[in-house]
């Protein structure tokens, strides 16, 4: 992991929900497979050179340092994984013969993601790099939020303020706010991702070639 810049560290992390519920024992191996394609599958959607900090169980840690993206540019990057995750699930769909809950429940599956700015620093810990400090604790905090839907990009007002094209683009985000033990109330804007599920279509089979 590279050492971030204590004072301007961009944190994302798309969040898959939904499965653990229609998952038993049985079919741990299967589930652990659908996951692992997915994880891997955000991080080769990643178009704004995000760094992977760790993956989250359903999710990814993505971090960038410096100058951070436009939130147009952010929107385009949470589009992309979107399109990718639900164009993959389609075709999981569409090729399955297996009946185990885990395989059936795919199209079950939603993604969201969450985005917030702010100091962070790493810590060492047997050779393993851990950011710490309140910003990272606000991005997990915001997974947990009073948005009204299963799959949106939220961005928290503190990155959006920030962002040259702030006040333009998060005019095409709702205004939402929650509050947090010890934290206090963190104000953010949020975007439904749903619209996108239409252009989100599964790979065609690539026809045989002949001998």
């Amino acid at each position: 992991m590279a050492t971030p810049d204590s004072s301007n560290v961009l944190f994302f992390i798309p969040d898959i929900s939904g499965f653990t519920q229609f998952v038993t024992e049985t079919e741990m191996s299967h589930s652990q497979h659908i996951i692992q394609e997915l994880l891997e599958l955000l991080v080769d959607a990643d178009e704004l050179g995000l760094e992977v900090s760790e993956f989250e169980g359903d999710a990814v840690l993505f971090f960038r340092t410096g100058m951070p993206p436009s939130l147009a540019e952010l929107l385009a990057q949470a589009k992309k994984m979107f399109m990718d995750f639900h164009a993959h699930l389609k075709k999981i769909e569409s090729l399955r013969v297996c009946q185990c809950g885990a395989c059936s429940s795919v199209s079950r599956l939603s993604l969201k993601f969450v985005a917030h700015l702010g100091p962070a620093r790493t810590m060492q810990v047997k050779g393993h790099s851990k950011f710490i400090g309140k910003s990272i604790i606000v991005a997990h905090r915001l997974l947990k939020n009073s948005v009204p839907e299963s799959e949106y990009l939220l961005v928290s007002q503190e990155l959006v303020d920030q962002l040259a094209d702030g006040a333009a683009t998060g005019e095409l985000f709702e205004i939402g706010s929650t509050s947090y033990e010890a934290i206090g109330e963190i104000a953010y804007r949020h975007h439904s991702m749903v619209p996108y599920l239409i252009d989100a279509k599964p790979a065609s089979r690539q026809p045989k070639q002949a001998d």
